[in-house]
């Protein structure tokens, strides 16, 4: 047989091997009986069109598969998306109910030691049992005055702009604050970012840098692979800024880890206080937690957890925090309102005291609400097989109202634009709307609630970062809300334009800008 021969007989069979799979695809598959577009149940390309060609806005066009479509659909090959709240507590099981995530969809962020990137139900479970002490809100209550401590130099970093009559950047020295306590929170070494407003708004942008490439890393997983696998004094000079902030991130905590394992090798004691947990740090907890294997105390792993716990308490409350102070500003109705809820409370305010405003709780949900949390489909699997019927919050046109068998092994989502814009749920759901969480109806919409997800893969953090919310809201309006003004920013500072994983605006974004005084 000559060359040609050979290459003719193995294009021929690739051809009949690829159209084999795309009947099987399209009217053999498990997921065949499931509605959508073809070209989605087909080929991956379809959602690589909308995550990089169109960039990072797949979750806008399955909204828009929804109204063609119905409540559910088939959104990749082997991918559902479900857009029905009503249907949130059997994706998103409870912890008596196994669920696991879609390896798939990990790819992005490349941090596979993450409690946030385990895989399995039983290995999620072991990570989090080390780490759920820590974040106790026991634990969290304890460390309130490293909050408080951090907002009075906020504070005075207001102040100081005041006084000078500049306009500060609230998007900047919000990440600064987040990623301050986060870091401060977790480890015995400590950060001052706040400290320095030009390295607070470099993180900034880095970090949104870094995000930018991870639908890349999704599509392609060979770059960041071929990337890494390079020397480090050749792979650092085509890294972005942000993933080298991520290395030093690493090297912080890989220098921490190393300290603790001596010092519990030599039996050294900590002289501080150390409350609840009897910890300094958090990797104190892990490495003695009895939950997890050696292989799950390793230096590379917990590398990469540490990392991913401050890029995740940095992010998100910094993230709704901008939205609530934009939109306070932009409605001064909304923000007299809440100061006069807070000028009612009397002495010292502590999270405690502010959990028990209803004003000040319905802001901060409605915040949480339109921050939207994890924007990128957090998909979970079940072991058994489930049966959607559509519910009474469907909001989507559905032809026949029917019900689909859901097999086991099957990845099935709800994205946090799909459940925090439910009309049913969320009338008029772009409008920053404190009331809809006022009353028994308030209370029953916390149940569809997505920022900090939901099931047995709840935030682990939520404790603290709402401490944040709740503390940095309650003492700005108190202090400045009379005085601050939006400066040169509009709505588009906080639009959801792009899903890199968490909402970002549009490129180009500065933050939201204020003037004090």
């Amino acid at each position: 047989m000559t060359l040609i021969q050979i290459i003719e007989t193995t294009l021929v069979v690739s051809l009949l091997f690829t159209v084999a799979g795309a009947i099987r695809r399209i009217y053999f598959h498990p997921l065949s009986h499931i509605p959508g577009p073809k070209l989605a149940a087909l080929t991956w390309w379809y959602e690589f069109y909308y995550d990089i060609i169109q960039p990072s806005r797949y979750v806008f066009q399955i909204q828009e598969l929804h109204k063609e479509y119905g409540p559910i659909i088939r959104i990749t090959p082997d991918e559902l998306h479900i857009n029905d709240v009503g249907f949130l507590d059997n994706i998103y099981a409870p912890s008596s109910s196994r669920r696991d995530k879609y390896a798939y969809q990990l790819r992005t962020l490349r941090v596979p030691g993450g409690i946030g990137a385990a895989l399995s139900h039983d290995v999620h479970k072991g990570r989090r049992d080390a780490l759920s002490p820590f974040f106790s809100k026991r634990n969290v209550l304890h460390l309130e005055p490293l909050i408080t401590q951090k907002l009075k130099q906020l504070c005075e970093l207001i102040r100081k702009h005041a006084n000078d009559m500049t306009p500060i950047n609230l998007s900047d020295v919000f990440f600064a604050f987040c990623n301050d306590v986060v870091n401060n929170f977790l480890f015995a070494h400590q950060t001052d970012v706040l400290a320095n407003e030009e390295k607070a708004a470099t993180l900034r942008h880095n970090t949104y840098e870094l995000l930018m490439g991870i639908n890349v890393n999704k599509h392609f997983p060979w770059i960041p692979d071929f990337l890494e696998s390079l020397p480090m004094s050749i792979s650092r000079t085509l890294m972005p800024p942000g993933l080298l902030d991520l290395l030093a991130l690493f090297n912080r905590v890989r220098g921490e880890l190393l300290d603790i394992i001596k010092a519990k090798a030599s039996g050294a004691e900590s002289e501080k206080h150390l409350g609840p947990t009897g910890k300094e740090s958090v990797f104190s907890s892990v490495l003695d937690s009895p939950s997890l294997p050696p292989a799950e105390k390793s230096l590379l792993r917990l590398e990469q957890e540490g990392a991913l716990l401050v890029l995740a308490g940095t992010e998100s409350p910094a993230k709704t925090l901008t939205v609530i102070f934009y939109h306070l500003l932009a409605n001064p109705i909304l923000l007299a309102t809440l100061r006069n809820e807070l000028l009612s409370v009397q002495g010292d305010i502590s999270w405690t005291k502010l959990e028990q405003l209803p004003y000040l709780s319905a802001v901060i949900e409605e915040g949480n609400r339109l921050s939207f949390g994890v924007t990128a489909r957090t998909a979970r699997i079940s072991h058994e097989a489930l049966n959607y019927a559509p519910s009474k919050y469907v909001t989507t046109p559905s032809k026949d109202r029917k019900s689909y068998n859901i097999p086991a092994g099957t990845p099935v989502s709800t994205t946090t634009l799909s459940a925090h814009t439910a009309e049913t749920v969320f009338p008029d759901p772009f409008k920053f709307d404190p009331d809809r969480w006022l009353g028994h109806e308030g209370k029953e919409r916390k149940r569809f609630q997505m920022a900090f997800n939901k099931g047995s893969r709840k935030c682990l953090g939520i404790e603290l970062a709402r401490a944040e919310l709740f503390l940095v809201t309650a003492k700005l309006v108190r202090e400045f809300g009379v005085e601050m003004r939006l400066w040169e920013t509009g709505s588009e500072e906080v639009a959801f334009v792009g899903d890199y994983q968490v909402a970002v605006p549009a490129v180009g974004s500065k933050g939201v800008g204020v003037m004090v005084g």
